[in-house]
């Protein structure tokens, strides 16, 4: 090319501005952290761990990390990653799935229910959920004791536990527990996963076992076992609940991952 030959001019535009796209969401959390979570449910899933009362089969170790996944993502994205992985788990682990659908729906309602267990925010949210929950204890109440001749006392009795697991959700300490859980002193927020995990995953087998025993109606004989083994399940759940948030939450403070929007940690 000589030099006198001429360079043509470089196009010319309306200024146009460049936007880094984040990664794909959902309720906030990244869909990556979702899927995760689903899978650490799935493989819990295998576990066996006591007595199902309401599934017709023994409870896999994932029921004690449902509310975790409401509380590390929030409430949506939690009722989606423990709805995917109780899915994969009723297909894979059939030996823990129980009814298939009431599992799917107890673990979307476990992490729901976590998601409004926090120190600030959501209330209507937790109003409507707590509306739920005292329609849920009135039904079976009615359908036990008034419909099948249940004894009060032993209806009572046999579901002291979630009983416990409803006044923590129903009284302002449904916020004290939040705040416990996004303390920064690990023992406050072990202390705040188990009771949370107690009280969400108290509430999950309640309306589970409500579901289930309008559909198979079991024998009002079973509500005296119900006694003993409720308890020892719920301090299971509460304890797997704990153990392993404790851990995860930990973690996560440490290696200072992007938090998602509804986290409560």
């Amino acid at each position: 090319m000589s030099a006198d030959a001429e360079i043509p001019e470089a196009p010319v535009g309306a200024p146009r501005t460049v936007r880094l796209q984040g990664p794909a969401s959902l309720g906030g959390a990244p869909v990556a952290y979702v899927v995760m979570m689903a899978a650490v449910i799935a493989v819990l899933s295998f576990i066996p761990f006591s007595v199902a009362l309401a599934g017709g089969s023994s409870f896999p170790m994932s029921q004690g990390v449902y509310p975790l996944t409401g509380w590390l993502l929030g409430p949506w994205a939690g009722i989606v990653a423990s709805a995917m992985g109780a899915l994969v788990g009723v297909f894979l682990a059939p030996h823990t799935a129980g009814i298939a659908w009431i599992t799917i729906g107890g673990a979307g309602l476990g992490a729901g229910i976590a998601g409004c267990i926090v120190a600030g925010g959501r209330r209507l949210a937790g109003l409507a959920a707590s509306l739920a929950v005292a329609a849920a204890c009135i039904l079976f109440y009615r359908h036990a004791v008034h419909d099948n001749g249940v004894r009060p006392a032993l209806f009572v009795a046999a579901y002291a536990s979630h009983a416990v697991s409803v006044a923590l959700f129903l009284l302002p300490t449904r916020r004290w527990i939040g705040r416990l859980i996004a303390s920064p002193q690990l023992g406050r927020v072990w202390i705040g996963l188990f009771l949370g995990t107690w009280c969400a995953t108290g509430i999950m087998m309640f309306t589970e076992s409500l579901v289930s025993y309008y559909l198979l109606n079991w024998p009002g004989q079973l509500f005296v076992v119900f006694v003993g083994i409720i308890p020892f399940e719920q301090a299971a759940r509460a304890a797997i609940g704990a153990v392993v948030g404790t851990g995860v939450i930990a973690g996560l403070r440490a290696l200072s991952l992007i938090k998602p929007a509804g986290a409560r940690y």
